[in-house]
């Protein structure tokens, strides 16, 4: 009801104001297709929350904080876990948001803040009011020293507006060590300069320079359009902060030694731009750091090169489809050479064994229905980013979606089992209740134990709202997924289940032996490549939004890829499933869906080649905690993959079988 609830109030904020998600949702609902391939141009979008606006001299925000993230220790970290200026224990409590859970899976924690700005109002330096004791003992310099070795950043939170850096260089890109570093339009800021760089000691970053970017509204007011941050290094007293401060002047830095830095004074200074950016269109500037959102060009050629292989691989089966048609038509109404009718008509001598049940039906039933609920959970997903209910202002937003889809999809998962256990001649329950336990259960369990790991090793972990969201989770399997595969699986026993086309038969026949490309390692690994090739493109741009802080936004093109490679998927196994018959092996049914699942296969491969290239991380915790994410993402992949081999071919399988009169 919530979720519907937030559903509705986005359609309101669409009608309110965005014109270019009302333009977005028109073509949609128009033609859904034309619609995803418009929403793949261009970033349409609701923003979340409701326009708020300011009149001179009235204090903005409130400004708060939110986790310290790195991308090269990939665990979040509570902003106050080091000695910054903190309010009181009681107004964290009080006025730290409420996440949502993808926001807590996520690892966002918003908490408030000392910091303060009021419209319009420039100030040269102001010191944090801190609530506690500034000075600083050795173990809190040390805790400084490594979290920014490690890449850590600072994150601000204003008007639902992340701070970006302000195209800021450090160092000209130069380090005195020769390392060349950047902190240039990304998101948060550096909590200071690490000792890579610098060959001494490791700088603090103590002094924010806030830049805030404001419209202003006919009826005089303003509002915020967007918020970027440069940070400093300044050694200096409380008292020297104040109108006469001068940030060109040569401060010396802070650092981490001890006998240097006893004292540290947490001050920032807030300078306002005018701006034409209109409030509706304020998160371009977030979307255009993506390389993914800027550059449609790139993604224009991955769909041309998906459709390339779509035409070759149609072109295929068409020729496959035709042949086979006319073959058996020619065996029926004319007489050819012996030799010719044993070439060509292989795949109809195992007319009585293709449509006996495979190896291990029960998990091969388990399979289809958590393929058909991931595949369920996606088109939904798709659905609404398209019509920009998923927007990134909405924190967590597109993560808690699809958990809920996933939840609400158990319906489809039960009804699917079922019947596929009945067309195999089973009914029983247990096989049921292990559908509602096989891949929540190893999700869940999977998570429980990363986040225990995390605990135990890092004690500055704040742990209380990953407690609570566990126990959300178990909740909504038991009290709501495992009741709705119940419940379709009552329906599935009941439903209606298509007889196969040909009797099967008694005795199984022998397989021949095959030859070494149809052998199952050979098809798990070397078919999956063609979808992997179709989608390569837009899987190597979610990997930098998901390990890289981008935003990744250009739903239309991801539609669209994932049209491609499900198109590729059902040729390449309709290719390969018809291979196998004519080579008169009738064990289809598992091979069909590892067929195209290679394809989470070398996603996952592909996922330990971009960690190795294209991240920096640093310590065995971080490692393990990529592998097990990707692996998630992997066998997702393979599952929803595979099943839409097994249904293809399967459809494949009924449609050639049954254009044939066996007596």
């Amino acid at each position: 009801i919530y979720s519907f609830c937030t559903l509705l109030q986005g359609a309101v904020l669409i009608k309110q104001h965005t014109h270019n998600s009302r333009m977005n949702r028109f073509v949609l609902g128009a033609v859904l297709l034309l619609g995803s391939v418009g929403s793949a141009s261009g970033y349409n979008y609701i923003t979340g929350i409701a326009l708020k606006s300011y009149e001179v001299g009235e204090e903005v925000g409130p400004i708060r904080v939110n986790s310290l993230f790195s991308h090269e220790d990939l665990v979040s970290l509570d902003f106050y876990s080091l000695r910054f200026c903190s309010p009181n224990k009681q107004d964290i409590i009080e006025k730290s948001k409420d996440e949502k859970l993808g926001e807590v899976i996520w690892g966002d924690r918003i908490a408030p803040s000392l910091y303060q700005a009021e419209m319009m109002k420039d100030v040269k330096c102001r010191v944090v009011p801190c609530s506690r004791d500034t000075k600083v003992t050795e173990s809190d310099l040390q805790k400084f020293e490594r979290r920014i070795n490690s890449g850590y950043r600072g994150t601000f939170v204003l008007d639902n507006l992340p701070v970006i850096s302000n195209a800021t260089w450090v160092y000209d890109a130069r380090c005195p060590s020769g390392k060349q570093i950047y902190d240039t339009h990304t998101r948060g800021w550096a909590l200071g300069v690490p000792k890579s760089c610098l060959e001494t000691e490791t700088h603090i970053n103590n002094h924010l320079a806030l830049h805030i970017h404001a419209n202003e509204q006919p009826n005089g007011k303003y509002v915020i359009v967007g918020f970027y941050v440069i940070p400093y290094s300044i050694d200096h007293p409380a008292s020297a902060c104040g109108e006469d401060f001068r940030l060109q002047d040569n401060h010396r830095p802070v650092t981490t030694n001890p006998h240097q830095t006893t004292e540290i004074t947490w001050t920032y200074s807030v300078q306002w731009h005018k701006s034409d950016i209109e409030w509706g269109n304020r998160w371009d500037a977030y979307l255009n750091l993506a390389f993914s959102n800027r550059n449609a060009r790139v993604h224009w050629l991955g769909i041309v090169n998906s459709s390339l292989i779509i035409l070759c691989l149609a072109t295929i089966v068409a020729m496959i489809i035709i042949r086979a048609l006319r073959m058996d038509i020619i065996k029926y109404e004319e007489e050819f050479e012996q030799q010719e009718i044993i070439d060509e008509v292989g795949w109809k001598l195992v007319h009585g064994d293709v449509f006996r049940a495979p190896a291990f039906p029960r998990m091969f039933s388990i399979f289809l229905g958590t393929g058909l609920q991931l595949l369920g959970m996606s088109a939904l997903v798709f659905v609404f980013a398209l019509l920009g209910f998923l927007s990134p202002a909405n924190r967590g937003g597109l993560l808690t979606a699809a958990i809920l889809l996933f939840v609400l999809m158990s319906l489809v998962n039960g009804y699917s089992c079922a019947l596929c256990l009945k067309m195999f001649g089973i009914e029983e329950w247990k096989t049921i209740f292990g559908a509602a336990l096989f891949f929540p259960g190893i999700m869940f369990t999977m998570w429980v134990f990363t986040e225990i790991l995390i605990i135990s090793t890092r004690p500055s972990y704040n742990s209380t709202p990953v407690i609570v969201s566990s126990l959300y989770m178990f909740a909504l399997w038991l009290g709501v997924s495992m009741p709705l595969v119940v419940l379709g699986a009552s329906f599935g026993r009941k439903g209606p289940v298509p007889a196969p086309p040909v009797k099967v038969n008694v005795v199984t026949r022998p397989v021949p032996p095959q030859r070494w490309y149809l052998d199952t390692w050979f098809l798990l690994l070397v078919p999956g490549l063609v979808p992997f090739g179709a989608a390569f493109i837009e899987l190597r741009f979610i990997l930098s939004s998901m390990w890289q802080g981008m935003v990744y936004y250009v739903f239309g093109f991801l539609t669209l890829t994932a049209i491609t490679v499900l198109v590729v998927s059902v040729e390449v196994t309709v290719v390969v499933v018809y291979f196998l018959l004519v080579f008169e092996d009738h064990r289809w049914w598992w091979k069909a869906f590892i067929i195209p699942g290679g394809m989470g296969i070398h996603f996952f491969l592909y996922s330990l080649y971009y960690a190795q290239t294209q991240l920096r991380i640093q310590n065995p915790l971080s490692y393990f905690l990529f592998a097990e994410i990707m692996l998630i993402f992997s066998s997702a992949i393979y599952i929803a993959i595979g099943t839409i081999g097994m249904l293809s071919g399967y459809v494949f399988v009924r449609i050639i079988y049954g254009s044939i009169k066996i007596e």
